[in-house]
């Protein structure tokens, strides 16, 4: 009993599945065909991303704080100038927001340089990591973030090597094997190992990023959400289908317990019972269905041989008292 409950709970679950899969697919075809109504207009067809600066983390009160910032982008190959930082009350302000179009989200990198100074005279600080843009992007739908991005000098790029020759190295090897291993033991002793310097960043910077997909960048991630939902339906089906085969299984078990505890439901050898002698049929029928009645000889073959003799007949009347069928002649 406890394993036709579960078979039918999970056919439950599998058909509430395949219900929540059909909203879901007929959620995204309504949005497609939104979509293919609203667009074709140019304002459309690129993607965007806007880039602002909105709060500048120095690291200590004798640092250079930069006011200048160049934002680089990889795919396409494109550079932008901040000149400020962004202003809430101004949210268009001239060098407070930067916008770039035409994105290739696949392998797109951001990479910010800093500079401090004026304008005529930029000093570059420092420049930041490259930033991947993809999942920001990859949702296809309008996405706003704020990244926290490091600004280093450029001396400290990258990590500072400081050299150390080791004292101490272990010889384990045994003396048979000794000649053998010599030089290779003499090259690692000789070679100094290398670690890296942490190097702190020179300021933090908190900057808003804002994607405004294209029309064909909504509709491909639709169309990727339509086959991920069909597949999970499809799988669905396929579970609610041996689902309820094995509830049948269960009941068919349930079914042929029942018949064997209650005892046999048709008696043994009904099926071998005698059938009743038929009773002779009388003389006068017999004679009646053979001769004139409506299964005998004369009125199955009456009406097709009706046909022949009215031919024959005819055939011979025309033969031999035609003439008497002639038209006279004319006058």
């Amino acid at each position: 009993m406890s394993s036709s409950s579960d078979e039918k709970s999970a056919m439950e679950e599998s058909r509430l599945e395949v219900m929540e899969c059909e909203k879901e697919i007929q959620s995204i075809k309504s949005s497609l065909k939104s979509l293919t109504s609203s667009s074709g207009g140019a304002e459309t067809s690129n993607n965007s991303l806007q880039v602002s600066v909105h709060k500048i983390n120095a690291r200590g009160e004798d640092s250079t704080t930069p006011g200048t910032f160049k934002v680089n982008l990889s795919s396409p190959i494109e550079e932008r100038t901040i000149t400020q930082l962004f202003d809430p009350l101004d949210p268009t302000a001239e060098g407070g927001i930067v916008t770039f179009e035409q994105l290739e989200t696949s392998n797109a990198l951001l990479t910010i340089e800093a500079f401090s100074g004026a304008d005529d005279a930029l000093v570059k600080v420092g420049t930041s990591a490259a930033h991947d843009l993809l999942p920001l992007c990859q949702d296809g739908e309008k996405n706003s973030s704020t990244v926290e991005i490091a600004i280093v000098s450029e001396s400290s790029g990258e990590p500072v090597l400081e050299s150390k020759e080791s004292d101490e190295w272990e010889d384990a090897v045994d003396e048979e094997k000794a000649e053998d291993e010599g030089a290779a033991k003499e090259g690692d002793a000789q070679s100094p190992t290398k670690e890296a310097k942490l190097q702190l960043p020179l300021c933090t910077l908190s900057v808003q990023l804002e994607y405004t997909p294209s029309a064909n960048d909504k509709r491909d991630s639709l169309y990727e959400k339509l086959n991920e939902v069909s597949k999970r339906k499809a799988a669905a089906i396929e579970k609610l289908r041996q689902s309820a085969a094995a509830v049948n299984r269960a009941k068919m078990a349930e079914s042929d317990e029942g018949k064997g505890k209650g005892g046999n439901v048709v008696k043994a050898g009904f099926l071998n019972k005698s059938k009743p002698e038929a009773k002779a049929v009388p003389f006068w029928k017999r004679w009646y269905e053979k001769t004139i009645g409506p299964q005998s000889m004369l009125w199955v073959v009456g009406p097709i041989a009706k046909n022949y003799v009215i031919f024959i007949g005819c055939s011979v009347f025309f033969h031999y008292k035609g003439d008497l069928l002639a038209l006279p002649p004319p006058v």
